[in-house]
């Protein structure tokens, strides 16, 4: 019961990752740059503000757009569309109701000329994925649950009175079990199955945010298995000792004797 309520207290972990590496919009310019990298989502925001301003700069919109394009591929160019990225991904997952719009200042700081800063805002199409917006509202509340049941289940296991070592050897699968979580929950289900769901365009954040997260949830994945390992061999050969260690118990000796005769 202890090593089942350790595997489930480690899901809500990765839960949690999840909903930091997925379901947290961001106007980081270092998040908006990772984002940016998608090719459609990088496109689409060039074409809505290409196809304004190239008018009243004389330029045809396919040279503007690339113009926008190379500016989005660079660190300092993502930060200047930081908040839009932002306003978009917080569309998508339902915690942004308003339309995404790039202000006429904000299309000035992206074609870096200063004759559209008359021109009205642009709309992104950016829409609300209900599949999304569903797991945005329910990760937490799925994620308590399970700690709930975790707890619950733990509890019942030291009423039974767990053997000596039973308990740490627990803890020892549980951040095992973290580690996978984090691995599967935190890179793998954002990377692969979210874009899935839907083939929105803005859907392709979430694989752009995995691999922005990825070394980091690496990194926690990595200690976690290593303080797992740690936990794991101490606690075999603190109960391989004590095996050896222990003497024959007199009585079943005295037994074995009298049989024996």
């Amino acid at each position: 019961m202890l090593m089942v309520a350790a595997i489930l207290a480690a899901l809500p972990v990765g839960l949690m990752w999840l909903q930091n590496v997925a379901f947290s919009p961001s106007n980081d310019s270092s998040v908006a740059h990772s984002i940016l990298g998608d090719d459609d989502i990088r496109g689409q925001i060039a074409t809505v503000v290409a196809g304004a301003g190239a008018p009243v700069l004389s330029q045809s919109p396919a040279q503007l757009r690339e113009f926008i394009e190379e500016i989005a591929r660079i660190p300092a160019g993502a930060a200047l569309m930081s908040d839009i990225v932002s306003d978009a991904h917080g569309r998508v997952i339902g915690s942004f109701d308003e339309l995404v719009s790039i202000s006429a200042q904000e299309q000035v700081n992206i074609v870096r000329n200063e004759l559209v800063g008359e021109e009205r805002p642009v709309t992104l199409p950016v829409q609300r994925v209900d599949s999304m917006a569903f797991l945005d509202g329910w990760l937490g509340w799925i994620a308590l649950g399970t700690l709930v049941l975790a707890a619950l289940i733990a509890v019942a296991g030291v009423v039974l009175r767990p053997e000596r070592g039973e308990a740490t050897f627990a803890l020892g699968m549980f951040f095992a079990a973290t580690a996978v979580s984090l691995v599967v929950v935190g890179y793998l289900v954002p990377l692969l199955v979210l874009p899935a769901f839907s083939d929105d365009v803005w859907v392709g954040v979430f694989p752009r945010l995995a691999g922005h997260h990825r070394n980091i949830t690496l990194l926690l994945a990595v200690a976690c298995g290593v303080v797992s390992a740690l936990i794991v061999f101490g606690t075999s050969s603190r109960r391989d000792r004590r095996q050896r260690s222990t003497p024959l118990n007199l009585g079943r000796y005295r037994d074995e004797r009298s049989w024996s005769r």
